[in-house]
């Protein structure tokens, strides 16, 4: 029988997963609290403001909102600006442990959920087959090593202290509020300023070669709250779509759903001999557990994104 928990934590509250999670949880009638560096955007939720990375934070954050069911979503991702070692390492793996350190001490009957993230398989060697949770962990990044930290520790205090605690490893997030610098919102971002006549009709990408298992966020959201309701303490669960899908052939979407023609251009560099050219993943765990399924398409998710992005530049909030 599905859990109806009555409040439900959001770290990261006002980030894209956290926002639209907080969302889905108010739907489904949960009492809904968060943490943040910042208020989210939406009123109505009761937000703590602070960092992870400060344990007394945490713990008084945790201690004064005694939460049913915990998304621990605040991190570090990768983006166009050059970031530090140590901010991953502070941000993702000690935050992570101020999380749970403090549910063991203080809300210990808790439900946990640690957003980790497909960058901890690093490049298979066969990226046609669907990657599964048996995948030996080959992070080939700072980020992938965090979240392969994340991951662990989530493991390691289901083990070790009996928390109701479970990663998800999320592949390629896209949709509406996609964070800027990752590959589709950059495209849609170009696309949004050529038809506001802000930009010429050129837009630059990476590489278009490699493919990636594309994810609706809306869908991610929903596989959290399905791996919380339905998946066993210590297991890692994939979300994912199941397919993938060039840079390419997002290119061509986004592109296509352009009002003004565009031209589109590489100019990434060629991937390097370590580079992940490719993955797919399985869910196929996470859907015996729990019945859970993607239901958004790749087209639409890139439309919502581009709509997204088209009302920032309408509202002066392009970059």
């Amino acid at each position: 029988m599905s859990q109806l928990p009555g409040r439900v934590l959001i770290t990261g509250i006002a980030g894209c997963a956290g926002s639209h999670l907080a969302e889905l949880a108010r739907a489904r009638g949960a009492d809904v609290c968060g943490i943040d560096t910042r208020v989210p955007a939406a009123a109505g939720y009761d937000v703590q403001v602070g960092d992870v990375r400060s344990s007394a934070f945490v713990a008084e954050a945790i201690k004064t909102l005694q939460p049913d069911w915990i998304f621990h979503l605040a991190a570090l991702i990768p983006g166009p600006a050059a970031v530090a070692a140590e901010d991953f390492i502070s941000i993702n793996v000690t935050g992570t442990f101020n999380v749970l350190d403090a549910v063991w001490r203080l809300a210990p009957n808790a439900r946990v959920l640690v957003a980790s993230s497909s960058a901890v398989y690093g490049r298979p060697e066969d990226s046609t087959k669907p990657i599964d949770e048996a995948a030996p962990l080959k992070p080939q990044s700072i980020y992938a090593v965090t979240k392969s930290a994340q991951d662990l520790l989530a493991a390691q205090y289901a083990m070790t202290h009996g928390l109701h605690v479970m990663a998800a490893r999320t592949f390629n997030q896209t949709g509406p509020r996609e964070p800027d610098g990752l590959v589709c919102a950059t495209i849609a971002a170009q696309i949004a300023r050529i038809e506001a006549g802000l930009q010429e009709p050129v837009v630059r990408t990476i590489t278009l070669a490699p493919s990636r298992d594309f994810i609706d966020v809306r869908d991610v959201v929903s596989g959290y709250w399905a791996v919380l309701d339905r998946g066993t303490p210590g297991q890692a669960y994939n979300i994912c779509s199941g397919r993938a899908d060039t840079i390419r052939r997002v290119a061509d979407i986004l592109s296509g759903l352009s009002r003004v023609p565009v031209e589109v251009v590489e100019s990434g560099p060629q991937p390097g001999p370590s580079a992940i050219l490719g993955q797919i993943g399985s869910s196929r765990r996470l859907h015996q557990c729990s019945g859970w399924q993607p239901s958004i398409p790749l087209e639409a998710s890139l439309a919502a994104l581009l709509d997204d992005r088209r009302a920032r530049v309408a509202a002066g909030q392009s970059a």
